[in-house]
């Protein structure tokens, strides 16, 4: 029976948290630990987390210099054989873990394990689906599965190959983590399940903006373009593998999603990047 480890870091998230860990109970998976790093809320999270009782196996209520370090200490924690992180606002849909396990399960093989998502409202209403896509050797920073952390599993072993979060990254940790991944991994290791496997909650107060990609965002993106050695976007180089990336992802969600989802992403991504394929 594969182990599950969950890691959800938090911050005054009171108000989703209770959905968090409902959506793991609702897993019904026999061997789960729950830790949670919390950066010192001052709302009712320990609360709202005390009356889960034992599904939570660790609750650390402390200061922390971030996302990227709470993720760190979590996982520093982790004994089980498989690891998923999930921030607090977010939730994993039913049937998320009996799915990676059969997968993880059937082939040794296979170090990480995707899917589907949705976002959510505030109240936990379903807006959209969103389609994962092929894994392939990224070459830019934005250059991922479409399928983020509430959507992803991946094996003991394949962390230790990661190794630690970037603390210098605020945002775009998951990018990073996805980004080292498939390097270290190859993309043959990486099983896309047609399943939709969580949910992304839209609010007004989460860190990373939904509508469009701000300062802080690119300024990440350029850091990652770099600690990769990434070709420069205006080169030879670059142009090509920009040109080869947007026309398998044109490809590819057409295929998953079909063409009014196509059309939709490409009109939100446009949007996003202020208009710059």
């Amino acid at each position: 029976m594969l182990r599950f480890s969950i890691v959800i870091p938090s911050l005054n998230q009171g108000r989703f948290i209770g959905d968090a860990l409902r959506s793991i109970a609702g897993q019904n998976h026999p061997a789960v630990e729950v830790i949670i790093r919390d950066g010192g809320s001052t709302d009712d999270t320990a609360q709202v987390v005390k009356g889960f009782g034992p599904l939570v196996t660790a609750f650390v209520s402390e200061r922390d210099s971030g996302q990227s370090d709470a993720l760190n200490k979590g996982f520093a924690q982790a004994t089980g054989d498989i690891f998923g992180w999930m921030n607090a606002d977010d939730h994993y849909l039913p049937g998320a873990f009996a799915e990676a396990a059969l997968i993880f399960e059937a082939d040794p093989e296979i170090t990480v394990v995707y899917g589907n998502w949705i976002t959510i409202d505030e109240a936990g209403r379903s807006i959209r689906s969103h389609y994962a896509l092929k894994a392939r050797t990224p070459h830019f920073s934005y250059e991922n599965l479409d399928s983020y952390n509430q959507a992803l599993f991946w094996r003991r072993a394949a962390h230790e190959r990661f190794g630690r979060f970037d603390e210098k990254l605020h945002r775009l940790m998951d990018d990073d983590l996805i980004l080292a991944l498939l390097r270290n991994e190859g993309p043959a290791r990486f099983y896309r399940t047609d399943a939709f496997l969580g949910a992304f909650r839209v609010h007004e107060a989460q860190k990373t903006p939904d509508a469009e990609i701000d300062a802080k965002h690119r300024a990440e993106q350029e850091y990652l373009d770099k600690k990769y050695g990434f070709a420069a976007a205006d080169s030879l180089r670059g142009k090509y593998y920009r040109l080869f990336y947007r026309w398998h992802q044109l490809i590819d969600s057409l295929v998953v999603g079909g063409l009014k989802y196509t059309i939709a992403k490409a009109r939100s991504g446009l949007r996003k990047r202020g208009g710059v394929l």
